[in-house]
């Protein structure tokens, strides 16, 4: 009778800690990506969500989100990317047109297939630095991101 009773009360403390623990997480918010400009073609809008530079802006194991979605040839396609702790991230998207999940680019290198970053930076040669398009999350957000 004694052990049934410790046994109780074991499980009844396990219990008790596994709902503060619940309660103790942090918060976590949606990030809500309106994907604006993309054309005709058809295809996936493929977007890849990282907290750091690394692998960045294109390794989609080093992402922390890989999502791609049909596109919808239209002003804007939204892409929700809910349960996100607050912190720093930058997004990266492509209208991947033949769903081969990556940029396709010519034999000079230049994007073939449309493509954005979080902060909408300028395209240039290069992709711009995971520094350069970070944002700070700290709450339910919706950015607006244009591919070219």
């Amino acid at each position: 009778m004694r052990k049934l009773c410790l046994v109780s009360t074991v499980v009844f403390l396990a219990m008790i800690a596994g709902v503060y623990q619940m309660s103790a997480q942090a918060p976590t918010y949606t990030l809500t990506v309106v994907v604006e400009g993309v054309n005709e073609k058809g295809g996936n809008i493929g977007m890849l969500v990282f907290t750091s530079d690394k692998g960045w802006p294109d390794d989609r194991k080093a992402a922390l989100r890989d999502i791609a979605v049909p596109a919808k040839p239209s002003t804007t396609n939204t892409i929700e990317v809910p349960n996100l702790p607050a912190g720093t991230y930058a997004v990266a998207v492509i209208h991947d047109v033949n769903k081969n999940h990556k940029l396709d680019k010519n034999f000079m290198g230049v994007p073939t297939e449309q493509w954005g970053m979080s902060t909408n930076p300028s395209h240039g040669l290069k992709a711009p630095s995971f520094s350069s398009v970070k944002f700070s999350l700290t709450g339910n957000q919706e950015i607006h991101i244009k591919v070219q």
